[in-house]
């Protein structure tokens, strides 16, 4: 898969995480699932350009400490490895990650179902976040509690013993 493929999963996922470190394990464990599709791999100049240019335009649209670039981040952590292997010359079989080793998805000339992929993650992408309620306890009376359905006075009987 193309790596920026990953990374854009990665990111559309850690949308929907809560912290940054869920976002980056969903990102991670997202690998998988997609390196067993069949897909095109490119050459390593053209992946690093890609991925580099993904990860600033998430950078750039998210910030870099958001849950959406540590969701890219931990999508194409994986490929570290196969990096390596590339770089030491290392055979498929002996790396570490089985869709990397035995269960890759099987080689295609078409790039257009990864396109598909991206173009959907960045659509999730580009959706606008849920803003935070504006009716927060903070609006209250004092002496008040929030209750699932209206707010109640707060009674508090062991106080007004004197």
């Amino acid at each position: 898969m193309i790596v920026a493929v990953h990374a854009l999963t990665g990111a559309a996922l850690g949308r929907f995480c809560r912290t940054r470190r869920q976002a980056f394990a969903a990102g991670f464990l997202s690998h998988m699932p997609c390196d067993l599709a069949p897909h095109r791999d490119l050459e390593v100049p053209q992946e690093a350009l890609l991925l580099g240019s993904v990860l600033a335009l998430i950078g750039a649209m998210r910030g870099i400490s958001s849950r959406e670039f540590a969701g890219a981040v931990g999508a194409v952590a994986p490929d570290i490895e196969n990096l390596v292997g590339r770089a030491l010359h290392l055979p498929d079989e002996k790396l570490l990650l089985p869709t990397h080793s035995t269960y890759h998805g099987r080689k295609i000339s078409s790039t257009a179902g990864q396109l598909l992929l991206a173009a959907v993650a960045f659509g999730a992408l580009c959706l606008p976040r849920a803003q935070p309620s504006t009716r927060a306890a903070h609006t209250l009376p004092d002496g008040f509690l929030r209750s699932r359905h209206r707010a109640r006075p707060m009674h508090t009987p062991f106080l007004n013993r004197v």
